[in-house]
């Protein structure tokens, strides 16, 4: 079915091909992931997954499409140039050496991105997805409640990190989703703060952002909390995020717009007073690739329905103070958004 939907697009567009080579895709339309990449090309009427010879056994033993092998670059284009390409779908992260070179080596004249028809596809989980993603949501809580257990006083955060992608893999995760997150302190107030080798203080505020690779899905999944007895001003900041998260999951259910929900959102944060330090978006897709479609922004205004995964993690990061962020992966049902990970979100 995946395949024929670009085969149909092939027939819409009059293209020659469709390449894929980005490794989520390539998984997605194979179930192969070869560590050296391939390069699948979808005709009309055919496909061909041609791989490295050294990615071959593997790739013949797990694709659903016919596979090929090559030992020289210059094997792999005489191979190609059977196709006699002059129109060839691309996807849109395709570099722009790899098109000079199948403009010289092949002669294609024309390109025409075809993100859109992957994007409708992959937009919407199986049911097969969607168990792997639980899965992983899953193993990324075991993985918070290590890291709950683990934070005290005079810890680095690399420890806490540490003990955390320990028990991803010990539960089945290849890795995890991303580098994670362990921001105490005033590096609470960076978004994207990787564990450092800063000690966590009493009266910290400690940002906890993690989530697990499990079977090639993710899961991501934030969480916050106090060293210690919390001031007043970080808990007027972390119940006016928790109210904002929780908003945000009982607003989300079929119909809405990405952009509707990450306005009751941000207007929560807006009415605490605490608008300017909101500066982020409210979530985005989650599945193959831990950041992917849809956007929940002012920018995407795509209609959530059933079977989409998207995560819900409002944030307020002020500088030189703290910041506190909570966020779950939540699946879109026909009634409304179910949370996957499922640690305790009142901490506070």
């Amino acid at each position: 079915m995946r395949i024929g939907n670009l085969q149909d697009f092939i027939v819409k567009e009059e293209l020659d091909a469709i390449l894929i080579t980005g490794k989520e895709n390539l998984f997605y339309f194979t179930n192969s992931s070869p560590v050296l990449g391939g390069y699948l090309f979808v005709t009309a009427d055919d496909a061909l997954f041609i791989v490295p010879e050294l990615e071959y056994e593997e790739a013949k033993d797990t694709s659903k499409v016919p596979v090929e092998k090559f030992k020289t670059g210059k094997e792999l284009y005489e191979r190609l140039s059977s196709f006699k390409l002059k129109k060839l779908g691309i996807e849109g992260r395709t570099s722009f050496s790899t098109l000079r070179t199948l403009e010289e080596k092949l002669g294609v004249r024309d390109f025409v991105p075809v993100d859109e028809v992957i994007k409708e596809l992959r937009i919407i989980k199986t049911p097969e997805e969607i168990e792997l993603i639980k899965a992983a949501c899953g193993i990324a809580d075991m993985a918070m409640m290590a890291a709950l257990e683990e934070i005290s006083e005079g810890k680095r955060e690399r420890e806490i990190a540490a003990k955390m992608e320990y028990v991803m893999k010990m539960n089945g995760a290849e890795k995890p989703a991303f580098d994670t997150i362990i921001a105490s302190g005033w590096r609470a107030a960076l978004p994207h703060g990787l564990a450092s080798d800063k000690r966590i203080e009493r009266g910290d505020l400690v940002v906890i952002d993690e989530g697990a690779l499990y079977r090639h899905y993710n899961s991501d999944t934030t969480r916050t909390i106090v060293v210690g007895s919390p001031n007043e001003k970080q808990k007027d900041i972390y119940y006016a995020v928790l109210e904002a998260q929780r908003k945000g999951v009982e607003a989300a259910k079929p119909g809405i717009t990405a952009k509707e929900l990450d306005t009751i959102v941000r207007d929560v944060i807006a009415e605490y007073g605490y608008g300017d330090y909101f500066i982020h978006s409210t979530g985005h897709g989650v599945g193959l690739e831990i950041h992917e479609w849809p956007g929940v922004s002012q920018f995407d205004e795509t209609e959530l329905r059933p079977g989409m995964i998207i995560t819900i993690e409002p944030g307020i990061y002020i500088p030189k103070f703290g910041g506190v962020r909570i966020e779950d992966t939540v699946l879109i049902t026909e009634s409304g958004a179910v949370r996957l990970t499922k640690t305790e979100r009142e901490l506070i």
